[in-house]
């Protein structure tokens, strides 16, 4: 740059040369000039298009209308170091607030590091405010440790719809010469993966215009997670759920946390006892504390995932003990919970499940593997495992009508469905999204039996996939 070009600039603080212009091209096409170059586009709520320009030719348009799934899109990303602070600066308008912007670091794997200093999520992020006008959005994060790139997340919330454009994004803090550690090829070939994966989905997803006819209405087991007391008190959708399930006279199971039983009230226990009495909830083992725990290695695993034979036992020991004296009555079904990496279960558990004269079913978490086959052989359990494909939530907290039908209509000869979800994630329009499974499947006569029903039922013989062939 020529000298009297350069002190004419600095004389009007219109250059910083350190930071200003070169940063203004960090992200790589941070304003959309060049289309999704550079960006890891995965999904068709997210496009490029010139009514979202606020300078240049080219903006970003996020057009979220569904209340299931979240958009997502991802820039290239850039080398950084731990204690590195950074600064993303961009501009955005939006007709609700339904999606934010992160900075997202990863390890040397690729995979995201959480800074525990940041509350929530642990990762800094600026949600989008409703505006007809252009607003500037700028947000800082110091790099936490074990922080080797970094990228730009743009993401709409799950039950949240809405439309949004964005343009201009810069990142401040990364050093001028950065080039992406992505090549403009692979990020084009990631993204034409992506999306194909999401147009198979959607195809997936598609509710046929007649359902294939059923040999019989199947049996439905609602298996719902996570009951605990919170502050002394039953968090209120469980009581919505419950009020509404009973209002139909319709049957379910609900997995109980049992560490809180060591301290529950009266209102609590009163709570459980009534619905337990009236004959329409199974209340069922879903574990002692719920928490994941470490191994040596560092692996984090679920609370029945790994653990010996005597850890395992103690945990199912105590919550039996609490029941009985709390409740009134033992757990006769298991369902493990979840939060770790790997399995939710293992061999260790299988003998503590088989060993207890109280648990005769397992709601097992997938579809049934060797460990499965072979305990329902047995004759001590009945497994009753699950479809991943039908279920009431697409992802936890999350239920999907169109999903679910879906998956239904492909399964017409599954006998039963053990349904999974989590009263205490669903917010109104979640909450809607389940009656209408309801409705759906009060259409289809199924029969709402809880678990220790559906097992009884059976008389000995084990669950089937399918119902015979007559």
């Amino acid at each position: 740059m020529p000298a009297f070009l350069r002190s004419l600039l600095q004389t009007f603080g219109l250059l910083s040369l350190s930071c200003t212009l070169p940063a203004a091209t960090i992200p790589a096409n941070g304003g959309f000039e060049e289309g999704f170059s550079a960006w890891l586009h995965g999904d068709a709520m997210s496009q490029v298009i010139p009514e979202a320009a606020r300078t240049g030719k080219a903006g970003l348009r996020v057009i979220d209308n569904d209340r299931v799934k979240g958009s997502s899109l991802f820039s290239s990303s850039y080398p950084v170091e731990p204690g590195q602070t950074v600064t993303l600066s961009f501009h955005a308008r939006a007709d609700a607030t339904f999606l934010a912007v992160y900075l997202w670091p990863r390890d040397a794997s690729g995979r995201l590091v959480k800074d525990p200093a940041i509350r929530g999520e642990g990762i800094r992020q600026v949600p989008v405010k409703k505006s007809e006008d252009w607003r500037p959005y700028s947000v800082s994060a110091t790099m936490p440790d074990g922080a080797k790139s970094l990228a730009i997340w743009i993401h709409s919330w799950s039950s949240s719809t809405g439309t949004a454009d964005f343009d201009d994004f810069v990142l401040e803090g990364i050093a001028p010469d950065a080039a992406p550690l992505e090549s403009a090829a692979d990020l084009a070939a990631a993204s034409a993966a992506a999306l194909a994966r999401a147009a198979a989905r959607a195809e997936q997803e598609k509710i046929p215009d007649e359902l294939p006819p059923r040999a019989a209405p199947p049996v439905i087991i609602l298996k719902l997670d996570d009951l605990r007391q919170v502050n002394g008190n039953v968090h209120h959708t469980w009581t919505r759920v419950t009020d509404y399930l009973a209002s139909r006279n319709i049957k379910s199971g609900i997995g109980i946390i049992c560490k809180t039983l060591e301290e529950a009230t009266p209102a609590y226990i009163d709570w459980i006892r009534k619905r337990h009495e009236s004959g329409l909830v199974e209340f069922w083992f879903h574990g002692w504390d719920h928490g994941t725990w470490k191994t040596d290695s560092g692996k984090r695993l679920s609370e029945f995932d790994g653990r010996p034979v005597e850890e395992q036992t103690r945990r199912l020991a105590d919550s039996q003990r609490l029941a009985k004296e709390k409740l009134g009555f033992a757990l006769k079904t298991f369902g493990p919970p979840g939060g770790g990496q790997g399995p939710h279960q293992d061999a260790a558990t299988a003998e503590v499940m088989s060993e207890d004269p109280d648990i005769k079913v397992w709601l097992y978490p997938s579809p049934i593997d060797a460990m499965g086959r072979r305990l329902a052989a047995e004759g001590k359990l009945t497994i009753l495992d699950r479809v991943w494909a039908v279920n009431l939530e697409a992802s936890v907290g999350q239920p999907s009508y169109q999903r679910f039908v879906a998956g239904y209509a492909r399964n017409p000869d599954r006998a039963y469905f053990v349904l999974q979800g989590h009263p205490t994630h669903w917010d109104p329009n979640r909450f809607d999204e389940f009656k209408k499974i309801i409705d759906f499947l009060v259409e289809q006569k199924a029969v709402f039996l809880t678990p220790s029903e559906y097992a009884a039922s059976l008389g000995g013989r084990p669950a089937q996939q399918v119902p015979p062939k007559k």
